[in-house]
C-alpha cells in the first residue's frame, strides 16, 4: 500500500516546476529578429527575388511607358478582376485606367474610393489583381489622350496623397491585345 504524499513534500516539487517554466522559455526581441531573418532568407531565391507565388504574380505584370504628346506616364499591364461593390465591371473598365491607390485590404480601398467620390471623382472604382492587390482608380479612359488628361489632373490635385509608384496607368491584360 502506498503512502499519500504529504503537502509539505509536494510544495517544493511544485515550486521547482513553476521556476523551470518561467525561466526556460523567455521570448526576446533578438529571438524574434533571428526568426524573421531566417524566414526572409528562406523566401529568397539565388537572384534575391522573393520566391513566393505573390512575387511571381507581381513579376508577371509588364511595366512600360505610355507616351502621349511628349508626356511619359508609367503603365502596367496586368490581369484584373472586378471587386464586389467596387464600381467597375467588364463593360465600364477602360483600356487605360488611372491608379491612385493600391492596398492589400479591400476595406482600405473602399475608404479611399469614398473619399475620392466626395472630392469630385464620381467615377472612382476598385479593381483587383491576382495577388490580390486592390487598385483604386479615378477614371477609366478609352484613349491615351484621355488617360493623359486624367493622369495630369491627379498629379496636380493636392488633396490626393500619392506614394511611389503612384499614380500609374493600368492597362487590363484582356484589353492589351
Amino acid at each position: 500500500m502506498r503512502k499519500p504524499i504529504s503537502s509539505m513534500a509536494f510544495l517544493p516539487l511544485s515550486l521547482m516546476a513553476l521556476a523551470m517554466m518561467t525561466v526556460g522559455c523567455k521570448t526576446t526581441e533578438s529571438n524574434y529578429r533571428q526568426a524573421y531573418e531566417t524566414a526572409v532568407a528562406k523566401n529568397r531565391d539565388s537572384s534575391g527575388v522573393d520566391s513566393t507565388i505573390y512575387a511571381k504574380i507581381r513579376n508577371s505584370a509588364r511595366t512600360s511607358d505610355l507616351v502621349v504628346t511628349g508626356d511619359t506616364m508609367p503603365m502596367r499591364t496586368e490581369y484584373i478582376g472586378y471587386t464586389e461593390d467596387g464600381g467597375a465591371s467588364r463593360e465600364t473598365i477602360g483600356r487605360y485606367n488611372v491608379v491612385v491607390g493600391q492596398f492589400k485590404q479591400v476595406f482600405n480601398a473602399r475608404q479611399m474610393r469614398a473619399r475620392l467620390q466626395s472630392s469630385g471623382y464620381d467615377s472612382a472604382f476598385i479593381i483587383h489583381t491576382r495577388e490580390p492587390l486592390y487598385y483604386v482608380c479615378t477614371q477609366a479612359c478609352a484613349t491615351p489622350e484621355e488617360a493623359e488628361k486624367a493622369f495630369v489632373r491627379v498629379k496636380d490635385d493636392k488633396s490626393i496623397v500619392l506614394r511611389d509608384p503612384l499614380p500609374f496607368i493600368l492597362r487590363p491584360a484582356h484589353l492589351a491585345r
